[in-house]
Formats: structure tokens, C-alpha cells, sequence
């Protein structure tokens, strides 16, 4: 999970091809976290797009987080 929130933690929308590509996971990987945060309001999904990325909330408490 922590590979996938280093990809989406610039803030911008990924495609979950590009997110795959920088993580090395396998796609049944990536959509369970997908599910995960998504599930719990961590991330945002534009699924007719096939997009995906952080909910800016969640964003900011992590670099809050990391940067203390």
C-alpha cells in the first residue's frame, strides 16, 4: 500500500495502468487497495475514466503526518 500512496501522493489523477507501471504490483493488488481506500474515503476513483487518486483530505494529514 505504501508504494501505491508515494505514486498518488503528488495529488493529481493516475491511471491505474500508470499506478501498476511505478509499483511493480499485480492488478488484483492494486484493485484491493483501490477497494480499501476507496471503501474508507481515502481516495478518489473517476471509474468512467479509469482514474484514480488521493482524496486531498487524506493528502494532506499524510504529508502532516510525515513531515513532523
Amino acid at each position: 500500500m505504501a508504494k501505491v500512496l508515494d505514486v498518488l501522493a503528488d495529488g493529481k489523477w493516475h491511471t491505474e495502468k500508470d499506478v501498476l507501471e511505478k509499483t511493480g504490483l499485480k492488478p488484483e493488488q492494486l484493485k484491493a487497495i483501490v477497494r480499501f481506500l476507496g471503501d474508507y474515503g481515502f481516495l478518489r476513483v473517476n471509474a468512467e475514466k479509469g482514474l484514480i487518486k488521493l482524496n486531498e483530505s487524506f493528502r494532506r494529514l499524510l504529508f502532516q503526518e510525515a513531515n513532523q
